[in-house]
């Protein structure tokens, strides 16, 4: 951990009380002290096998995302350093009612608003990358997702900026609901997003009119489809994360 908080040093960012927190693919996450403050540390790995990540860094996305207030406030940004501080945010209790799942769809829709160049990296795109590294291993599943890919765009749903990860670790429930780390950001499907976030909640079928209805979505047969689609695709999803972790780590062991 000295190592850590020495490099940091290197780069004129002092903090104290270094904790990891979780150790991912793209990056490591840690808690520290900084002016008596709890914040979190993120430092972000280069060796990620040429998939496009961490480009919600780019200061014109973060921007957007702290101005909507979906993410906290940044302390420090060395891009170029791989280094990002925010201020940590302690997570309420919450019940799941027709208030907190409003506010969840009010939120997603804010982060389905930001604005990027059209040249943005797309989840389509991404899917060929990872194909190309695990596509001997995974064949059949790449087979079926691209399958669900196809039908999924079939219904001309928007494409937007999405989170695509949004499980319960990376959202916080406080005064705001926040959204973190965002390393796996892509152009995507607007039911990317608000499908995980069915299933991570497991919304019945009133809680899911309420999600819909702050989003500003018109429930129909055809928005039922697209969730049953990107259960199945983000179901496929997690188990390609899996593996690129796993690859990931026996890389990184072997350098």
């Amino acid at each position: 951990m000295n190592k850590i908080v020495k490099a940091l040093i290197k780069h004129k960012v002092y903090v104290e009380d270094l904790f990891i927190l979780r150790e991912g693919e793209t990056s490591n996450t840690y808690l520290a002290n900084q002016k008596d403050k709890k914040v979190i540390v993120k430092i972000f790995k280069n060796k990620n096998l040429g998939i496009n990540i961490n480009s919600y860094l780019e200061i014109n996305i973060l921007d957007q995302l702290i101005q909507r207030k979906i993410f906290p406030k940044v302390i420090t940004h060395k891009q170029d350093y791989g280094i990002l501080i925010y201020e940590y945010v302690e997570s309420l209790s919450y019940k799941k009612n027709k208030k907190f799942i409003s506010r969840l769809g009010n939120q997603i829709k804010k982060i389905h608003d930001i604005k990027v160049k059209n040249d943005f990296h797309r989840f389509d795109e991404q899917i060929e990358k990872y194909k190309t590294i695990l596509g001997k291993k995974l064949g059949k599943d790449f087979q079926t997702l691209d399958k669900l890919i196809t039908k999924a765009k079939q219904y001309k749903s928007k494409i937007c900026f999405s989170h695509n990860d949004l499980n319960r670790d990376n959202i916080i429930h406080s005064k705001e609901i926040y959204f973190i780390d965002y390393e796996y950001a892509s152009l995507n499907n607007i039911f990317c997003d608000i499908t995980r976030v069915i299933q991570e909640y497991s919304l019945n079928d009133p809680e899911i009119n309420i999600l819909f209805n702050s989003y500003g979505i018109q429930n129909s047969d055809d928005v039922t489809d697209q969730i049953e689609i990107w259960k199945n695709i983000n179901m496929l999803i997690d188990k390609i994360w899996t593996e690129m972790m796993i690859k990931t780590n026996l890389k990184n062991n072997i350098n």
